[in-house]
């Protein structure tokens, strides 16, 4: 597989040829790493970030505690057990936290840790592709694709505790892509989908992937062996699951996570939004969705700037047009197979939950299946860049261009 990216040197011999050979994609990861960071500073919100929930998590750690004391009145996604305070979500934010708060205290901004993994998460796009592929372009273009044509650029520049879980979830999950199928390590492949659990719950039913991926990757014969890289996998993920069960037990007195279920929304939300009148979960709550997901329009003014982001949602063919090229990817190839077998479970448990998201530009949920979405899309460009496939990502760039100028630093957009 490495050799194939050493035609560019003339003496792979030479000690400098086989240097220039791995520095390269290095600094091109560097590269986009940094733009990646630079950008998502820059287009931030001009208004500070009063949702520092993980800070929170974090000074509670370092404190040899669970629950958070001190939080401010508005923090309402906490739950009351055994008279203390605890977050609802998973904690792996807030460990990578850590050595932050340690030096800043809960002054620490999170948004910081929040550009910085938006960085790493375009490089990792890009050293993964590399490996799939001849065409030296289509990685790069794959990275800018994630980067600055998807909502992860959104994302990624607000740093909220929703936000920030889900640009830690996708740094994880997509390392796990990469120790799957471009630098296989079925251990670190598994200890990365663990950690993109603990960031965001929803994602542990992408295994289905990972199990595709790693059968019969060690080539050798009898049903054990070709089931060895799976088991390994299994075992990083389940330490993760483990530690989770932990977390709970401690919290709660019961290994599952019920922080969810003992989250109560207001009573006059429950009766007026059909959001959430159905319970945590149900079948009702798709079709809003798939909307918010699939067909959900901007919405159109008759003065300037006549046409504004909607922040209950917007299509996923309007903020990435790149993702038209998902249908040419097929269902034949092993790894657009796996895609499918990552997208549909993950898909499906987020449309049965209560709310979309909201506020959010484009559909933020849908971040826990974006590697999938990304790998679709780069099987459906047939493994080679023609100047349609730039068209598309181009015009990615141009409508996240816009929403994120009109909503963090014009403030144009519509609410509700």
């Amino acid at each position: 597989m490495e050799d194939r990216h050493n035609t560019q040197v003339t003496d792979v011999n030479s000690k400098d040829g086989e240097s220039s050979a791995r520095l390269s994609p290095a600094l091109t990861a560097a590269l986009l790493f940094l733009t990646g960071a630079v950008v998502y500073y820059w287009s931030r919100p001009e208004t500070t970030n009063p949702f520092n929930y993980f800070e929170y998590l974090a000074d509670a750690i370092l404190h040899g505690r669970l629950n958070i004391e001190g939080a401010p009145f508005y923090f309402e996604e906490l739950v009351k057990s055994g008279g203390k305070s605890y977050l609802i979500y998973p904690p792996m934010p807030a460990v990578l936290l850590l050595p932050f708060v340690a030096i800043g205290g809960i002054s620490t901004n999170q948004l910081f840790l929040s550009f910085l993994l938006g960085g790493l998460n375009i490089s990792l796009v890009y050293l993964t592709f590399r490996r799939l592929t001849d065409d030296s372009e289509l990685p790069v273009w794959m990275a800018v694709l994630l980067g600055f044509g998807t909502i992860h650029w959104y994302t990624a520049s607000i740093g909220s505790a929703w936000y920030l879980a889900q640009i830690a979830s996708f740094f994880f999950l997509m390392l796990a892509v990469y120790f799957a199928v471009a630098r296989p390590a079925p251990l670190a492949s598994g200890l990365a989908l663990g950690a993109s659990y603990l960031s965001r719950l929803t994602t542990i039913l992408a295994f289905p992937f990972f199990a595709v991926m790693l059968y019969g990757q060690s080539g050798r014969a009898g049903i054990f062996r070709r089931l060895r890289p799976v088991l390994i996998f299994s075992a990083g993920t389940a330490a993760f699951v483990l530690v989770n069960f932990l977390y709970n037990y401690i919290r709660f007195g019961s290994p599952f996570d019920v922080a969810y279920t003992l989250h109560t929304i207001s009573a006059a939300k429950e009766r007026v939004s059909p959001w959430f009148d159905q319970g945590l979960f149900s079948l009702s709550y798709v079709k809003y969705h798939l909307y918010a997901f699939l067909l959900e329009p901007p919405y159109f003014m008759d003065k300037w700037p006549y046409v504004v982001p909607s922040m209950t949602g917007l299509s996923v063919l309007i903020t990435t047009p790149a993702f038209l090229l998902i249908p040419f990817a097929g269902v034949r190839r092993r790894l657009a197979l796996a895609s499918w077998a990552a997208i549909i479970p993950t898909a499906f448990l987020i449309f049965i939950k209560s709310g979309t998201g909201w506020t959010q530009f484009g559909y933020r949920y849908a971040l826990d299946f974006y590697p999938f979405l990304l790998i679709l899309t780069f099987l459906g460009t047939g493994g080679r860049l023609r100047w349609y496939h730039k068209a598309l990502i181009v015009l990615s760039v141009i409508v996240n261009i816009w929403g994120v100028l009109f909503i963090n630093k014009f403030g144009w957009y519509k609410l509700y």
